[in-house]
């Protein structure tokens, strides 16, 4: 009995986490994490997608500075010679060896927001964040636009942002 006392309270002492890359957000002038009105926060390093991001579920060896991680995947041994170590839920290889990182929300289509497409299509962008408000409005999501959320993150695939960063939505 003592000895399964001592090995558990030694494994607890030793024992880590991988912290998650995703759980690295954005912030407000106080350190207070931006949330949305699900309490969802914002990655400051996992790109923003939609809900069928692909699954990585293992981790990483990332260099994190002020304009974005650099991430690979282990080695065969397991191992980060370069960075440090997270978890990525949510990811996949690109080329040249790198591996991107995911943070998935809900699809604005999904939630009812989104229009049939212009028959005259103008300028489109694929692979949209938004903030939308309970009322539908949505607004395009950058890091300078979080602080003004006041609804739900939520993405758009296919969509248009007009001049004053309002997000229209496209099936």
């Amino acid at each position: 009995m003592k000895l399964s006392i001592i090995l558990t309270t030694i494994l607890s002492n030793f024992a880590t986490t991988t912290p998650n890359l995703c759980d690295l957000v954005y912030t407000a002038a106080d350190g207070s994490p931006y949330t949305d009105r699900l309490g969802q926060t914002l990655s400051r390093y996992c790109a923003w997608a939609g809900p069928d991001a692909p699954v990585w579920d293992a981790d990483v060896c990332c260099t994190v500075d002020s304009d974005g991680a650099a991430c690979t995947a282990p080695d065969a041994n397991n191992r980060c010679f370069d960075g440090t170590r997270y978890s990525c839920d949510h990811g996949e290889e690109v080329p040249g060896g790198g591996v991107v990182c995911y943070q998935p929300f809900g699809s604005m289509c999904d939630q009812g927001l989104c229009i049939q497409a212009p028959e005259e299509r103008p300028p489109v962008a694929a692979l949209l964040t938004a903030c939308c408000s309970p009322g539908g409005v949505c607004i395009h999501l950058t890091s300078e636009t979080i602080g003004d959320c006041q609804g739900t993150f939520l993405y758009c695939g296919y969509g248009m942002v007009d001049v004053d960063g309002y997000l229209e939505c496209y099936e």
